[in-house]
């Protein structure tokens, strides 16, 4: 009786919390309309910039606690994506909030080759990020279910000797065996980079002719870090097994920090620190410290790295880096948040100058191969190709999820749409809190990997994402149950004999 009031109170609840996140949406959205029509050019909107800014943080404090009521859990994946959706999306603003600017922020350097952006173009793409992510979570408020206890007390009791060993040994030896030929020329190859990027600097890795090219080598890394993950799952933690993993990640951060790595290594390491809580050791206080610690002295090092990586390294050089002046938070999130300039630029100068087929459309029919979408005679070119002839520059302009959204969209559908990719998202990376590791191991495995691949789309297009997932996550899902149906039914034939 009383777990079914708990059961009743807490669906009132969820539902409640789905109320208040559409009927915000709803009011929301009609602001941003008025906002649209309404603003002025010309106009000094500095004080609206400000408040938009602190808007901003109370949106994602209202994000997490929303998602903490229905869920009843603080770290999971979906926060994982949407703070990183934030840093990339609205770093800046998060700073500008507390009255902290840099010479290189938006509004005060050059946008690509064109002028600085007004105070009216900040606001307007403040106001369109904002209305997005409310209906990106929209979405995923959508997108939760409570787990049956019930059913899951009965899957669990399902489960015989022999089914749950399998699947791990499943995961594990697929990503053994995959392991031994991409760890390897994945090292290789992040030398190889540390060693380009000391002699010529770190745009010589994508903009010379030392870049890499080639669709196999990009599988060959896309499978990088499922294979790690796979390791740790499969060998339930053995250690081992985690030590070599560790030290194979720690040899990729070390070459890829100090080739000049932005640091998008920095959200596989959440990740990692995610499944050490949910598979092995609950994240308590004392580790939170420990590990807020070693984030510091990590950023402080990469904020040096950074700060080095288009000169080459020298002894003057990192010593200047060093000096207590140079905030690494600061630097990195400025960097980060950098990712509102295309937003700002399509905004400002025309968004319907796309002059292809719907982005989302041929990122599907390309997932396996481009040649797909040659075939069938659509009109095709990648995003970051496109944008840099836009844009009139040599270099990666880089894009992001919401100016995409509007490239296809427009700034009247596009917030729209987000409550549909929400949904999408957030039902490939969602986990029960009621999910047991020991039970559903492959589930923990997809989510973990999945999350992998698309967190990077919070700053590039769906393009990549996808062709990534594919490769780097779906393929190896695939052989891990081909492996996972063999031995089952070895094992049973072995049992009956």
């Amino acid at each position: 009786m009383q777990s079914q009031k708990i059961k009743l109170r807490t669906q009132r609840l969820n539902k409640e919390v789905g109320f208040v996140t559409f009927f915000l949406s709803i009011l929301v959205y009609v602001l941003y309309l008025l906002t649209f029509s309404l603003v002025n050019a010309n106009q000094d909107y500095s004080i609206w910039v400000f408040l938009l800014s602190w808007l901003g943080i109370f949106l994602f404090l209202y994000i997490c606690f929303s998602w903490y009521l229905i869920t009843n859990v603080v770290f999971t994946p979906y926060t994982i994506f949407m703070l990183f959706l934030f840093l990339f999306n609205y770093g800046q603003p998060f700073l500008w909030a507390f009255g902290i600017h840099d010479l290189a922020e938006i509004g005060k350097s050059s946008l690509y080759n064109f002028g600085a952006a007004s105070t009216s173009d900040i606001m307007k793409a403040q106001t369109f990020t904002l209305i997005s992510t409310l209906m990106f979570h929209t979405g995923a408020v959508f997108c939760y279910k409570e787990g049956n206890k019930r059913k899951l007390e009965k899957t669990k009791r399902s489960l015989n000797q022999y089914e749950n060993p399998i699947i791990l040994k499943s995961i594990y030896y697929t990503c053994f065996i995959v392991g031994i030929v991409v760890f390897p020329v994945t090292l290789i190859y992040s030398f190889l980079d540390l060693q380009i990027s000391l002699t010529h600097g770190y745009h010589a890795l994508y903009y010379s002719e030392y870049a890499r090219t080639g669709i196999n080598l990009t599988i060959l890394e896309t499978l990088f870090f499922p294979c790690l993950v796979g390791l740790l799952i499969g060998s339930k933690y053995n250690k081992k097994v985690t030590f070599y993993v560790y030290i194979v990640f720690a040899l990729f951060i070390i070459f890829s920090a100090l080739s000049g790595d932005r640091g998008s290594w920095v959200y596989k390491v959440i990740i990692l620190v995610w499944l050490r809580h949910v598979c092995y050791k609950p994240i308590n206080l004392k580790k939170t410290i420990q590990y807020g610690t070693l984030s510091v002295i990590a950023l402080y090092i990469v904020d040096v790295l950074r700060s080095l990586r288009n000169t080459g390294i020298s002894i003057e050089a990192v010593i200047h880096s060093l000096n207590l002046e140079n905030n690494p938070f600061k630097s990195t999130i400025f960097e980060m948040g950098g990712s509102m300039q295309p937003l700002i630029v399509l905004q400002k100068y025309g968004w319907d100058v796309w002059p292809y087929a719907n982005t989302y459309f041929t990122a599907i029919t390309g997932m396996i191969t481009n040649k797909i979408t040659y075939l069938l005679d659509i009109p095709f070119s990648l995003i970051g190709s496109w944008f840099s002839d836009y844009l009139g520059i040599t270099w990666g302009a880089g894009f992001s999820m919401f100016a995409e959204a509007l490239l296809n969209f427009g700034p009247i559908f596009a917030p729209l749409f987000m409550i549909i990719m929400g949904y999408i998202i957030t039902s490939f990376i969602y986990v029960n809190k009621r999910i047991d590791y020991k039970t559903s191991p492959f589930k923990v495995f997809f989510v973990a990997a999945t999350l992998h691949s698309f967190i990077p789309v919070v700053r590039n297009s769906f393009h990549l994402l996808l062709k990534n997932w594919l490769y780097g996550v779906i393929a190896l899902c695939i052989i891990i149950l081909i492996f996972n149906a063999l031995q089952r039914k070895f094992s049973k034939r072995y049992i009956a004999n």
